[in-house]
């Protein structure tokens, strides 16, 4: 696989970015709600702007390749590596998973789904930012899972709680579905490494 490792830290940066505003957010007090959209907002702006820069650093005239690779040692005992990378199919992508989430922040402002409660609204919202960035830049199968399994949780909790009139039942079957695709996704990645080592 072609591979250009030059600013190998924008991917890293771009993903785990909402973690560090879910963090300022989880030391607020529940009363400061401004405070707490404030540090949503800040967080996915400056989500996107680390993203639109890795485009603008991105060379597009090598598009099939694997840019701002970064490749490090994780798990040893199969093999697993903290492996990520964009090409031009994955960068788009990548890219509007923060354009989404900059967009529900902006509309989430003034409209925070009953019951309320935006502290917890936003600090899964920016999980669920860094799970979905990460499933996009994941270039290793365990790392693409764990990835994926942070899109579910916070989504099966905003289902459970913000959701429609029949949220509670929505968010039970979601949780069923996801978990048996993702037992089985496991098992099938377990079973490729043993198979080929």
């Amino acid at each position: 696989m072609n591979m250009l490792q030059e600013n190998n830290w924008l991917l890293s940066l771009g993903t785990f970015l909402p973690m560090v505003g879910v963090v300022l957010m989880m030391l607020m007090p529940k009363a400061q709600d401004q405070s707490v959209k404030l540090v949503a907002l800040v967080t996915s702006i400056a989500t996107l702007a680390v993203g639109i820069y890795t485009a603008f650093k991105f060379d597009f005239n090598q598009a099939e390749k694997m840019q701002f690779v970064a490749n490090e040692k994780w798990i040893s005992v199969i093999k697993s590596s903290y492996f990520i990378g964009v090409d031009g199919i994955s960068l788009p992508l990548y890219l509007l998973s923060m354009v989404i989430t900059l967009l529900v922040v902006i509309y989430s402002l003034d409209h925070v789904p009953s019951p309320g409660k935006p502290k917890a609204f936003f600090s899964l919202l920016l999980v669920l930012q860094t799970g979905m960035a990460g499933t996009f830049i994941a270039q290793d199968l365990i790392l693409f899972f764990v990835f994926f399994e942070l899109v579910l949780l916070p989504m099966f909790f905003m289902i459970g709680v913000w959701g429609g009139e029949q949220r509670q039942y929505a968010s039970i079957k979601f949780f069923l579905y996801t978990m048996f695709g993702s037992a089985l996704m496991l098992i099938a990645f377990l079973a490729l490494f043993f198979k080929t080592g």
